[in-house]
């Protein structure tokens, strides 16, 4: 198999504290969300070397940029394959070959409701404007993947919001987070 553009965009989440977690499920999100992205990578990744062209896009989430109670799985999850990506995309650097990480915020597309969680409920959790289109983030990510960026965030508030997240300190944020997940609501 000859492959010369990768996308990899599996990948599902788990909801609430991990106290509260099904053990076979977190490991089935980590070997989807990690485990899968580093196996075809591996997989692929040498023969477009050999070949001097080819192009890796792998799908990560807004979540990577800082902890996620309520999903501390998939946060970490996507933050491994921002971090991922971004590594060997400086390693493949001269060989025709590129690595984009997509890190799209909240998009209306059922992901959430697969993990229990309805989309209104993300809803209260995260401003409508945030929200973007399936359509707008996988042109966005085409567009991306073709200019060779290593890192696309789909919308303003959503390349705001990481920015924010990323240099926010870790003792504000993580509190505020925990308290307005709709998944860390009280039993």
């Amino acid at each position: 198999l000859v492959v010369d553009i990768l996308v990899n965009n599996a990948g599902f989440t788990t909801m609430g504290p991990v106290q509260r977690a099904d053990r076979a499920a977190e490991l089935a999100m980590v070997r989807t969300n990690v485990e899968a992205v580093v196996d075809l990578c591996t997989l692929f990744i040498p023969g477009m070397v050999t070949r001097h062209h080819g192009a890796v896009l792998n799908t990560a989430s807004t979540a990577a940029f800082q902890p996620l109670p309520g999903q501390a799985g998939y946060g970490a999850s996507k933050a491994f394959v921002l971090s991922y990506g971004r590594a060997i995309g400086a390693e493949l650097r001269g060989t025709g070959v590129t690595v984009t990480t997509l890190c799209p915020g909240p998009v209306e597309t059922g992901f959430a409701e697969s993990a229990g969680i309805t989309d209104a409920e993300v809803s209260e959790s995260l401003p409508k404007f945030m929200w973007v289109s399936a359509t707008d983030v996988a042109k966005a990510a085409v567009d991306g993947l073709a200019a060779g960026r290593p890192v696309v965030i789909p919308g303003a508030a959503n390349r705001a919001g990481a920015a924010l997240a990323y240099l926010a300190p870790k003792s504000l944020l993580l509190p505020m987070m925990a308290q307005r997940h709709p998944a860390m609501k009280p039993d």
